[in-house]
């Protein structure tokens, strides 16, 4: 993974030649000569196709390899250097000029290869011939009749304007089977003068596009004045004037693909229509103003399609319908995968000891018995840019099925370093990374944050497997799911190793080959735990994370910080890069503390001792010292005293607020209602207590979003005016079971969207229908358990 490996040496060789007191000491023009022909290579392939050819391939594999070679050389002079007390000395520093010199000799050598192809422009060999496809019967069943009409209705409709209409959806979702459908369909073929289909791919020449379309125009028509001109451009174009049209252009792959080809179809005011297939949504939103998006089938939808499949309009075997639901239930809706095992299913006997085979295999069903599912999938894949390829490829690392934190995706996307440098807030550039991964349909969303952006995300299990096996491939991944799996041969070239859970389970797999001692290689280690989120035991950080100027995030459950370094050991150094510090027990805020983290953007702590009385102990007034703080998390597993308030404060930069436990009355909620930025606040298990919430104008200025989670103690709730709450957009009340109703007035904030009520008073509930009643606009969702 050339991309990945360069990102990670930019950085690391820019660190290197930071001039700061703790930069690793080196001969800085060896360093200096090692990171400008970096820079070079970066650029190189960030400007080069993403699906290069066997030349370009080669030099990729040879870039990749170097750097993982040079990677060691500098991270091994790193340990060494933090290890020593008194630093690294000369010989360590000639030590790793040597290692480099060798290095640098290869350096040099790609580097009159990549001036040469970029002297010639040839990235690539031939361009690939582009062929129209085949409209015979298709062997998928189209399921939704509803949509298919609707589509009609749009390639028919009385509307003279060109339209286009997109059709988006990942590898194999069908969406070929879709267009080739309705180009065919009787209802739809004599509604047009001419029909044609034509595949533009990955490469593509529009000479090819045109010669391809008159080929099928020739071959469909059925209008003898029509006179098909092979010359070319002009010839289409002179076709398709003044006749209603109706074009496939099957695959497109990017938005200067469809600005080439746009100009070939004249609009002839009179209802001509161009379907376009692409797995990108941004080709899609570039054609037109909206596009069709397929899903995944659902568990019914899956075995439809299967039983279809297989028995057409006859009935399945009883015997067989409870496996053949499962077998169907495994495929994770992708008709193309249902396509593959009802092929298989359809060559052997129908049996039940043969269906239970494939249910219990059935991925390496999917993928040994017939690679389409995987060639298929690998053309998405191949087509992405460099830099979003060991974003993709870092998604075979999470367990099968596996709901992924976005939020902690991101952070490991930074920590690993193939994001691409110089970027002054690198987790925006893996937000947008995510973001890209999304729109090609090779990462799905699974649940929505409540503003909208992805909360957990997922990858098909095929396009996971596509994900492993490029993953070892590029020695980036080797993910260890079993005993059978692991190859000591192979696992001791691999970057990173992914141990899931099944694995962790089994002490004398690990135990026996050794894991970490067995991959010198690698350097990050990646370890799932079916027991991860619960409760575990607190964790005393080692003293020297006080020295670690790079780090960026620290996330331990439970943990305490240790105190700062003091007399001989003590170096003042603050981690300006520290921006996220989860889970903090006891977290005493003094003034040297702060000083050393002023960059920090999230904080979670928590207090837990039996003993506290006085809180001026923790000095929590100083967390309002933290300017650049935007997210705290707070709870109180003690109880609180009155002392705790006059000792509480929040910064004004805060726009995400959590607190649990704190038990503060009502009465000094003015505290947080001033905060000017407050965005989000969630006020979880008795963060307050009291029976009666009474808010003030000129509060919560800025807050969208607002919960009140299990406050049995709350009883009343006033509102007088919708101007208290101006920009509240979702309102979300778990628990409370004595609240006796909303305040009618909040049913009046305009910017109110959506309201949740779950296990409360059936005051609280009809309180909600009411607001929903008197403004529809307002989605209410009630549910009666948790």
């Amino acid at each position: 993974m050339a991309y990945a490996v360069l990102a990670s040496l930019f950085t690391t060789t820019d660190q290197m030649l930071n001039p700061d007191p703790y930069s690793i000491p080196c001969k800085r023009e060896t360093i200096e000569s090692l990171h400008k022909n970096i820079a070079t290579l970066l650029s190189f392939l960030e400007n080069s196709p993403p699906h290069s050819y066997q030349t370009t391939k080669i030099l990729e594999e040879k870039i990749r390899d170097l750097g993982y070679e040079t990677e060691d050389i500098l991270e091994s002079h790193i340990v060494k250097h933090f290890k020593s007390i008194s630093g690294s000395d000369h010989d360590s520093i000639d030590m790793l000029s040597k290692a480099l010199e060798e290095v640098m000799k290869e350096f040099e050598s790609l580097m009159k290869d990549v001036k040469e192809i970029r002297g010639t422009g040839n990235f690539d060999g031939s361009l690939s011939v582009v062929s129209s496809r085949s409209t015979g019967k298709s062997k998928f069943v189209l399921l939704d009749e509803n949509f298919m009409n609707q589509m009609k209705e749009q390639l028919v409709t009385e509307d003279s304007r060109l339209k286009v209409l997109p059709i988006v959806g990942m590898g194999g979702i069908g969406k070929t089977t879709l267009a080739k459908a309705l180009l065919d369909d009787p209802f739809v073929v004599g509604r047009f003068d001419i029909r044609a289909w034509v595949t533009i791919s990955q490469q593509y020449r529009i000479k090819d596009v045109v010669e391809n379309l008159l080929k099928d125009i020739n071959v469909r028509s059925t209008n003898t004045n029509i006179e098909v001109d092979l010359d070319g451009n002009v010839g289409l174009h002179k076709i398709l004037f003044k006749r209603k049209y109706l074009i496939v252009l099957d695959d497109v792959w990017e938005t200067k693909a469809w600005d080439e080809l746009q100009k070939l179809f004249p609009d002839n005011d009179d209802g001509s229509r161009i379907m376009v297939t692409t797995r990108q949504s941004e080709v899609a939103t570039y054609a037109a103003k909206s596009y069709h998006e397929m899903k995944l089938l659902n568990d019914v939808m899956s075995w439809d399609l299967l039983r279809q499949e297989l028995f057409a309009q006859e009935n399945c075997p009883s015997d067989l319908v409870e496996i053949g639901k499962e077998i169907a239930k495994k495929c994770h809706g992708l008709p193309l995968a249902i396509s593959v095992i009802g092929g298989l299913l359809s060559k052997e006997k129908m049996t039940r000891e043969y269906w239970e085979h494939v249910a219990a295999n059935i991925k390496s069903v999917l993928t040994e018995k017939d690679d389409q599912c995987l060639e298929i999938l690998s053309l998405s894949y191949n087509y992405l840019p460099h830099h979003l390829k060991p974003c993709f490829l870092y998604m075979a690392a999470f367990p099968e099925d596996d709901e992924i934190r976005v939020s902690i995706l991101l952070k490991l996307w930074v920590a690993e370093g193939f994001l691409k440098p110089n970027s002054i807030n690198m987790e925006k550039v893996a937000e947008k990374n995510l973001k890209d991964l999304i729109e090609r349909n090779l990462v799905l969303v699974d649940q929505l944050k409540w503003n909208g952006k992805p909360k957990t995300c997922k990858i098909h299990d095929l396009v996971r497997d596509l994900c492993i096996k490029e993953a070892r491939k590029e020695k980036f991944l080797y993910v260890l799911n079993n005993y059978i799996d692991f190859n000591p041969k192979e696992a001791k070239v691999q970057r990173r190793l992914s141990i899931l859970p099944s694995v962790i389970e089994d002490e004398v797999i690990v135990n026996k080959f050794n894991l970490i001692q067995s991959m010198p290689g690698n350097r990050s280690f990646i370890c799932f735990n079916d027991n991860r989120g619960k409760w575990q035991e607190y964790i005393d950080l080692p003293s020297y994370i006080w020295n670690m100027p790079q780090l960026r995030c620290l996330h331990a459950e439970l943990s305490i910080l240790p105190p700062l370094p003091t007399g001989t050991e003590m170096q003042v150094c603050v981690l300006k890069s520290l921006e996220t510090l989860f889970l903090i027990k006891n977290f005493r805020c003094e003034d040297e503390v702060l000083a050393r983290i002023p960059n920090l953007r999230k904080l979670k702590i928590e207090y837990s001792a039996d003993d506290i009385t006085d809180w001026s102990y923790y000095r929590l007034q100083n967390l309002a010292k933290l300017s650049k703080l935007e997210t705290l998390r707070c709870g109180f597993e003690v109880i609180c005293t009155e002392t705790l308030v006059a000792n509480l404060a929040f910064p004004v930069s805060l726009k995400k607020l959590t607190l649990w436990g704190c038990r503060i009355s009502w009465e000094h909620m003015k505290i947080i209602g001033v905060l000017p930025n407050l965005e989000i606040l969630n006020l979880r298990y008795q963060a307050f207590e009291g029976s009666t919430w009474e808010t003030v104008e000129d509060n919560f200025k800025k807050l969208e979003y607002l919960m009140i989670w299990s406050h049995d103690s709350l009883n009343e709730w006033r509102v007088d005016d919708a101007n208290h709450f101006p920009s509240l957009r979702l309102l979300d009340l778990w628990q409370c079971t004595n609240l006796e109703e909303i305040p009618s007035s909040i049913g009046e904030i305009p910017t109110l969207e959506r309201i949740e009520v779950g296990c409360c008073t059936d005051g609280v509930v009809s309180s909600a229908e009411y607001i929903q009643d008197s403004n529809p606009d307002i989605k209410v969702v009630i549910s009666r358990s948790h």
